[in-house]
């Protein structure tokens, strides 16, 4: 649609929320605005090879990758980002760009979807949303006249779509179109058919919770006290800066998200707990479930995490297994 290939030109280069700090980042973005995307990525690889973390300079990344089109690398960076920071909700706009741009509008309407979770009134998203259920429609729509081409009112909806659609696009300036022209979804009548859009019922989101109760019955009291414990222990120890301890509340099949390795993993949380001066970790209001075995349970809880440089609240989900050492932590992931 020439109304998400504008989009996606501006979509996909959003800057995060807060400005760049004078540095690595900016001089990237910079580059990258000059057309200079190919040396703006080789400084920043460089920049994170000794800053794994550097949120800005991930994002910049991705908006480098994006100019060179080397859209897969860019999905990667910012799927990464939403991983790391899902209270930001620039990466998951920038991920359903791309993702619409390869013609996955179902992944593209999730990932606007968890943008908009995580900020409401952010205006780009809901215009690209926008453009993604028009897609999603059109495709549709083509489907059903390929089966009926007799339909007229089918044909009549397709041309309505066709004419939002050009109407739109004329307002898009060129330089803006051209700079993800290789990237750009295709039109309307030519879009895949469409798979029926799941239900709420089927969603993740909703399936999830429904099972959860009757899973809880199973689980004992003791038992939820010993989780509660092993819980608040690990929230503890994170915020006593305690390495040791905090590393101790992971059992030894713990499975990082993201796909990085054990080793991958503990150095990145090294640095992370190691760089503030200060960070105060609570568990609010933990829910507790029983797991598909008897060693094993879920605890879901409202994490509200400061330090002296950052603060967020998001919930977290941490699966359980029962170990002779007490409860441990066997995979970890915010909802």
């Amino acid at each position: 649609m020439s109304a998400l290939r504008r989009y996606a030109a501006l979509a996909a280069l959003v800057l995060a929320p807060t400005a760049f700090a004078a540095g690595v980042a900016a001089q990237a973005q910079t580059m990258i605005e000059q057309g200079q995307a190919a040396a703006a990525l080789s400084l920043l690889d460089q920049h994170l090879a000794s800053n794994p973390q550097d949120a800005e300079a991930r994002f910049a990344r991705g908006l480098a990758l994006v100019r060179l089109e080397r859209s897969e690398e860019a999905i990667r960076v910012f799927a990464d980002l939403t991983r790391d920071y899902p209270q930001l909700p620039e990466p998951y706009n920038n991920l359903a760009v791309l993702y619409a741009a390869q013609g996955e509008y179902e992944k593209a309407r999730d990932a606007l979807q968890a943008a908009l979770a995580t900020h409401p009134s952010y205006a780009t998203a809901h215009e690209n949303l926008g453009d993604i259920y028009a897609a999603l429609a059109g495709a549709a729509y083509s489907r059903a006249l390929q089966l009926d081409e007799s339909n007229q009112a089918l044909r009549h909806k397709l041309a309505l779509l066709n004419q939002i659609d050009a109407s739109r696009g004329e307002g898009a300036s060129a330089p803006a179109a051209a700079a993800v022209a290789a990237t750009s979804p295709p039109p309307i009548a030519a879009a895949p058919a469409a798979t029926p859009a799941p239900t709420p019922e089927m969603t993740p989101e909703t399936t999830a919770p429904a099972a959860a109760p009757a899973r809880q019955a199973t689980l004992s009291a003791d038992s939820r006290a010993a989780l509660q414990r092993s819980v608040e222990a690990w929230a503890a120890a994170w915020s006593a800066q305690d390495l040791d301890a905090y590393f101790a509340a992971y059992a030894e099949d713990f499975v990082p998200e993201g796909g990085l390795s054990r080793a991958a993993w503990q150095a990145q949380r090294r640095e992370r707990i190691q760089a503030p001066a200060k960070i105060s970790v609570r568990v609010v209001e933990p829910s507790f479930s029983a797991g598909d075995t008897p060693d094993r349970a879920h605890v879901r809880f409202r994490q509200e995490y400061v330090s002296d440089t950052y603060s967020d609240v998001v919930t977290k989900v941490l699966d359980m297994r029962r170990t002779a050492g007490g409860w441990k932590i066997v995979r970890e992931y915010t909802r």
